[in-house]
């Protein structure tokens, strides 16, 4: 895809005046009348650790339903009240409290209601936060399943196909390698293993094939590139000097990571010595050391070989996250003169779990999605405005199409 392309279609959506009319949507071959959205957190529109309707309204699928139809109804998602759901039960959201003396980030106290939890037939953003490619097309329940997929003893693959889609967009895998890297622990148990993905991936594919649907396919980022990964740095100031910390294995060398919840346990004393006046090494769920980086990232270049081949074999349009993240990661993104980074609540792109994206971020991935499409479907389908997600704001659901003059 033409990177300089992509970057002149935002600067035009920056440009265009708030009250000018919007074209027609040329959306090529692709047909948006009836669109679904397979996968995981990122689809729904998970944020700071929770599905919360603040950012469900600008995830990727609503963002890339809106620019398609002009805005048009029709695309329901299973929205979540303040302070939303999360993994923590009786909490919602994560906030930042406070920036001095350091970063606090706390999660809100309450948890969110279902807001359409009646509507009679399955959601057009039918994507489980927490969901494999197994999950894809077994039938889970409890939790966050529940809710969204409501009725038991349906998949989400099964209920997303009964709407009989026109358009589908599958982005599922990350679940298969992200476990490895938040848990600091690389084994069978939290990596998917690669026939069980290819079985379970070419399945779910050929399922939506068999409709006939346009589809769009993306593959897996480098989890080990992500906030909840880099931050920490691996060496702190003492008294005596500049100090590189201690792990499981002994002193953490240049390949191996600290996660980001390790920093209260570094606070605590934990990565120093007991003979330095510390508490012992970080434990194992603390770091990511140099070969467990390599097996997660084999993994990861495993299954995107696999998404590929499908993307290729079904003539998809094929969103490469894993390279946009990468130059991401290496460059930054830059919109308005402004600079974004992958960097923990400073570089503007990651919520607070230091995980998932935020508004911005998840405009950003809309971004990639329409240009994939475009390019493979003949399509002009408008880029987002990103000029209201870059300071932390949240578009309107009415304010993000942007496109030429009538």
């Amino acid at each position: 895809m033409d990177r300089l392309k992509i970057f002149a279609s935002v600067l035009l959506a920056l440009l265009i005046p708030a009250g000018a009319a919007v074209a027609q949507v040329d959306t090529g071959s692709a047909e948006f009348t009836r669109y679904v959205a397979f996968g995981d957190s990122l689809t729904a529109g998970f944020a700071s650790n929770a599905l919360v309707r603040t950012f469900q309204v600008n995830s990727y699928p609503a963002l890339l339903w809106r620019q398609a139809t002009n805005g048009a109804a029709g695309f329901e998602q299973p929205l979540i009240s303040e302070p939303g759901i999360s993994s923590l039960s009786g909490f919602g959201v994560l906030r930042l409290q406070s920036l001095v003396p350091g970063p606090v980030i706390a999660p809100t106290p309450g948890q969110g209601q279902p807001l359409n939890l009646n509507l009679p037939r399955p959601y057009n953003n039918i994507a489980v936060p927490g969901a494999d490619v197994l999950d894809l097309v077994s039938t889970t329940q409890g939790g966050i399943h529940d809710v969204i997929l409501r009725r038991l003893g349906f998949t989400q693959l099964q209920q997303g196909l009964s709407l009989n889609p026109t358009f589908v967009t599958l982005w599922i895998g990350n679940n298969d390698v992200l476990g490895a890297a938040t848990s600091g622990i690389v084994s069978d148990q939290t990596l998917t293993p690669v026939p069980v993905f290819e079985n379970a991936f070419r399945q779910a594919v050929a399922a939506i094939a068999s409709t006939g649907a346009d589809l769009a396919i993306a593959n897996i980022p480098d989890v080990a590139a992500i906030p909840f990964v880099t931050t920490v740095p691996r060496m702190i100031n003492l008294p005596s000097g500049p100090f590189t910390l201690f792990g499981p294995n002994g002193q953490l060398g240049a390949g191996d990571f600290v996660l980001l919840p390790a920093s209260a346990l570094i606070q605590q004393g934990f990565g120093i010595p007991v003979a330095a006046g510390g508490r012992g090494p970080l434990p194992d769920s603390a770091v990511l050391d140099a070969s467990e980086v390599a097996t997660i990232r084999a993994r990861i270049q495993a299954f995107n070989a696999i998404i590929r081949s499908e993307a290729t074999a079904r003539n998809a349009a094929f969103v490469d996250i894993n390279a946009i993240f990468a130059e991401v990661a290496a460059r930054g993104v830059n919109v308005g003169g402004v600079t974004f980074t992958p960097a923990f609540l400073t570089g503007g792109i990651f919520s607070y779990d230091g995980v998932h994206p935020n508004a911005f971020g998840y405009a950003f991935l809309a971004n990639e999605f329409i240009a994939a499409i475009n390019e493979r479907y003949g399509a002009e389908i408008p880029l987002v405005n990103l000029f209201p997600f870059m300071f932390g704001t949240q578009a309107s659901t009415s304010s993000v199409t942007a496109g030429l003059e009538a």
